[in-house]
Protein backbone atom coordinates (compact mmCIF):
# COMPACT_ATOMS: atom_id res chain seq x y z
CA UNK A 1 0.00 0.00 0.00
CA UNK A 2 1.40 3.40 -1.08
CA UNK A 3 1.59 6.15 1.59
CA UNK A 4 0.00 9.55 0.72
CA UNK A 5 1.46 11.48 3.64
CA UNK A 6 3.44 14.58 2.54
CA UNK A 7 7.16 14.32 2.94
CA UNK A 8 9.06 16.65 5.24
CA UNK A 9 10.66 18.35 2.23
CA UNK A 10 7.24 19.08 0.69
CA UNK A 11 5.96 20.62 3.92
CA UNK A 12 9.04 22.80 4.17
CA UNK A 13 8.61 24.02 0.58
CA UNK A 14 4.93 24.87 1.16
CA UNK A 15 5.80 26.75 4.33
CA UNK A 16 8.50 28.72 2.52
CA UNK A 17 6.11 29.55 -0.33
CA UNK A 18 3.52 30.84 2.17
CA UNK A 19 6.12 33.08 3.80
CA UNK A 20 7.13 34.52 0.43
CA UNK A 21 3.50 35.21 -0.52
CA UNK A 22 2.87 36.85 2.85
CA UNK A 23 5.98 39.02 2.46
CA UNK A 24 4.80 40.13 -0.99
CA UNK A 25 1.26 41.00 0.10
CA UNK A 26 2.15 42.64 3.43
CA UNK A 27 3.26 46.01 1.91
CA UNK A 28 0.05 46.16 -0.14
CA UNK A 29 -2.08 45.46 2.93
CA UNK A 30 -0.16 48.05 4.95
CA UNK A 31 -0.60 50.66 2.19
CA UNK A 32 -4.33 49.87 1.98
CA UNK A 33 -4.74 50.25 5.75
CA UNK A 34 -2.78 53.53 5.77
CA UNK A 35 -4.83 54.81 2.84
CA UNK A 36 -8.14 54.07 4.56
CA UNK A 37 -6.90 55.73 7.75
CA UNK A 38 -5.35 58.72 5.95
CA UNK A 39 -8.36 59.55 3.83
CA UNK A 40 -10.74 58.91 6.72
CA UNK A 41 -8.94 61.55 8.79
CA UNK A 42 -8.80 63.92 5.78
CA UNK A 43 -12.54 63.53 5.23
CA UNK A 44 -13.18 64.28 8.91
CA UNK A 45 -11.00 67.41 8.57
CA UNK A 46 -13.00 68.52 5.55
CA UNK A 47 -16.30 68.05 7.38
CA UNK A 48 -14.96 69.90 10.44
CA UNK A 49 -13.84 72.90 8.38
CA UNK A 50 -17.18 72.98 6.57
CA UNK A 51 -18.87 73.12 9.97
CA UNK A 52 -16.61 76.01 11.01
CA UNK A 53 -17.38 77.92 7.80
CA UNK A 54 -21.08 77.30 8.36
CA UNK A 55 -20.87 78.65 11.91
CA UNK A 56 -18.97 81.71 10.69
CA UNK A 57 -21.53 82.39 7.95
CA UNK A 58 -24.38 82.10 10.44
CA UNK A 59 -22.71 84.69 12.68
CA UNK A 60 -22.09 86.89 9.62
CA UNK A 61 -25.79 86.81 8.75
CA UNK A 62 -26.76 87.66 12.33
CA UNK A 63 -24.11 90.32 12.97
CA UNK A 64 -24.94 92.27 9.81
CA UNK A 65 -23.16 95.62 9.67
CA UNK A 66 -22.34 96.09 13.35
CA UNK A 67 -18.84 97.27 14.20
CA UNK A 68 -16.42 94.39 14.65
CA UNK A 69 -18.59 91.91 12.76
CA UNK A 70 -15.56 90.27 11.15
CA UNK A 71 -13.98 89.60 14.54
CA UNK A 72 -17.18 87.88 15.67
CA UNK A 73 -17.09 85.73 12.55
CA UNK A 74 -13.43 84.81 12.99
CA UNK A 75 -13.92 84.07 16.68
CA UNK A 76 -16.76 81.67 15.85
CA UNK A 77 -14.58 79.89 13.29
CA UNK A 78 -11.83 79.47 15.88
CA UNK A 79 -14.31 78.05 18.40
CA UNK A 80 -15.80 75.65 15.85
CA UNK A 81 -12.47 74.07 14.82
CA UNK A 82 -11.97 71.05 17.09
CA UNK A 83 -9.67 68.05 17.23
CA UNK A 84 -8.38 66.34 15.17
CA UNK A 85 -8.27 69.62 13.20
CA UNK A 86 -5.70 72.24 14.12
CA UNK A 87 -6.70 75.93 14.21
CA UNK A 88 -3.13 76.88 13.29
CA UNK A 89 -3.58 75.03 9.97
CA UNK A 90 -6.17 77.57 8.81
CA UNK A 91 -4.46 79.59 6.08
CA UNK A 92 -7.00 82.34 5.59
CA UNK A 93 -10.66 83.30 5.81
CA UNK A 94 -12.59 85.28 3.21
CA UNK A 95 -15.81 87.15 3.94
CA UNK A 96 -17.66 87.80 0.70
CA UNK A 97 -20.56 89.70 -0.76
CA UNK A 98 -21.85 87.13 -3.22
CA UNK A 99 -24.89 85.81 -4.99
CA UNK A 100 -26.70 82.97 -3.24
CA UNK A 101 -25.04 80.31 -5.38
CA UNK A 102 -21.53 81.67 -4.76
CA UNK A 103 -20.82 81.84 -8.50
CA UNK A 104 -20.35 85.62 -8.48
CA UNK A 105 -18.35 87.43 -5.78
CA UNK A 106 -18.80 91.20 -5.71
CA UNK A 107 -16.51 92.17 -2.81
CA UNK A 108 -14.24 90.44 -0.32
CA UNK A 109 -12.47 90.90 3.00
CA UNK A 110 -9.49 88.58 3.26
CA UNK A 111 -8.02 87.65 6.65
CA UNK A 112 -4.77 85.71 7.03
CA UNK A 113 -4.28 83.63 10.15
CA UNK A 114 -1.30 85.49 11.56
CA UNK A 115 -0.69 88.21 14.11
CA UNK A 116 -3.54 89.54 16.24
CA UNK A 117 -6.39 91.95 15.60
CA UNK A 118 -8.43 93.57 18.36
CA UNK A 119 -12.00 94.72 17.70
CA UNK A 120 -14.49 96.57 19.82
CA UNK A 121 -17.65 94.57 19.27
CA UNK A 122 -20.24 96.00 21.71
CA UNK A 123 -20.41 98.43 24.64
CA UNK A 124 -16.64 98.69 24.89
CA UNK A 125 -16.13 94.90 24.80
CA UNK A 126 -12.79 94.08 23.15
CA UNK A 127 -12.24 90.87 21.23
CA UNK A 128 -8.83 89.59 20.07
CA UNK A 129 -8.58 87.21 17.12
CA UNK A 130 -5.40 85.61 15.70
CA UNK A 131 -5.89 87.12 12.25
CA UNK A 132 -4.61 90.05 10.22
CA UNK A 133 -6.66 91.86 7.57
CA UNK A 134 -4.91 91.23 4.25
CA UNK A 135 -7.36 93.10 2.02
CA UNK A 136 -10.58 95.00 2.69
CA UNK A 137 -13.15 95.26 -0.05
CA UNK A 138 -16.25 94.50 2.01
CA UNK A 139 -16.14 96.50 5.28
CA UNK A 140 -18.90 96.00 7.83
CA UNK A 141 -20.30 99.46 7.05
CA UNK A 142 -20.89 98.37 3.42
CA UNK A 143 -23.20 95.46 4.29
CA UNK A 144 -26.87 95.81 3.49
CA UNK A 145 -29.29 94.63 6.16
CA UNK A 146 -32.34 96.48 4.81
CA UNK A 147 -35.01 94.19 3.38
CA UNK A 148 -35.95 96.82 0.80
CA UNK A 149 -32.33 97.09 -0.37
CA UNK A 150 -29.55 99.67 -0.29
CA UNK A 151 -29.59 101.57 -3.62
CA UNK A 152 -26.91 104.05 -2.52
CA UNK A 153 -24.29 101.36 -1.86
CA UNK A 154 -21.88 100.09 -4.49
CA UNK A 155 -22.95 97.78 -5.97
CA UNK A 156 -26.59 98.82 -5.42
CA UNK A 157 -28.69 96.21 -3.65
CA UNK A 158 -32.39 95.52 -4.04
CA UNK A 159 -32.56 93.51 -0.80
CA UNK A 160 -30.32 92.28 2.01
CA UNK A 161 -26.86 90.89 1.21
CA UNK A 162 -25.92 87.29 0.69
CA UNK A 163 -22.78 86.91 2.78
CA UNK A 164 -20.35 84.05 2.29
CA UNK A 165 -17.57 82.78 4.54
CA UNK A 166 -14.73 80.75 3.01
CA UNK A 167 -12.20 78.93 5.19
CA UNK A 168 -8.99 77.66 3.53
CA UNK A 169 -7.22 74.92 5.46
CA UNK A 170 -4.07 72.83 5.06
CA UNK A 171 -4.47 69.26 6.28
CA UNK A 172 -1.11 67.57 6.92
CA UNK A 173 -0.71 63.89 6.13
CA UNK A 174 -0.30 61.60 9.12
CA UNK A 175 1.19 58.46 7.54
CA UNK A 176 4.13 58.00 5.14
CA UNK A 177 1.63 57.22 2.38
CA UNK A 178 0.98 60.93 1.89
CA UNK A 179 4.52 61.46 0.58
CA UNK A 180 3.71 59.17 -2.36
CA UNK A 181 0.69 61.17 -3.53
CA UNK A 182 0.88 63.02 -6.86
CA UNK A 183 0.86 66.79 -7.18
CA UNK A 184 -2.76 67.18 -8.31
CA UNK A 185 -5.79 69.06 -7.04
CA UNK A 186 -4.11 70.72 -4.07
CA UNK A 187 -2.69 67.37 -2.94
CA UNK A 188 1.06 66.95 -2.52
CA UNK A 189 3.58 65.14 -0.37
CA UNK A 190 3.00 67.35 2.66
CA UNK A 191 -0.76 67.62 2.76
CA UNK A 192 -4.03 68.65 1.20
CA UNK A 193 -5.13 72.27 0.93
CA UNK A 194 -8.86 72.73 0.54
CA UNK A 195 -11.49 75.34 1.26
CA UNK A 196 -15.10 75.28 2.39
CA UNK A 197 -17.67 78.01 1.72
CA UNK A 198 -21.06 78.62 3.26
CA UNK A 199 -23.47 81.39 2.27
CA UNK A 200 -26.36 82.85 4.26
CA UNK A 201 -28.86 85.57 3.52
CA UNK A 202 -28.41 88.42 6.01
CA UNK A 203 -31.10 88.79 8.62
CA UNK A 204 -33.01 92.05 7.99
CA UNK A 205 -32.44 94.62 10.73
CA UNK A 206 -35.19 96.98 9.58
Amino acid sequence: MTSTLPRAGDRSAQHGQALVEFALTLPLLAALMMGVFEFGVALAANIGINRAAQGGAHIAASAGNIAGADCLILDEIERAVMLPNDRAAIEDVRIELTDLSGDTVFATNSWSRSGTTQCEVADGLLLDVPYTLASEGYPDTARCTVLGGCPTMTPARTTVDNIGVVVRYNHSWITPLGHLLPLVGGVDGTGWTFEQRNIFRMEPQR
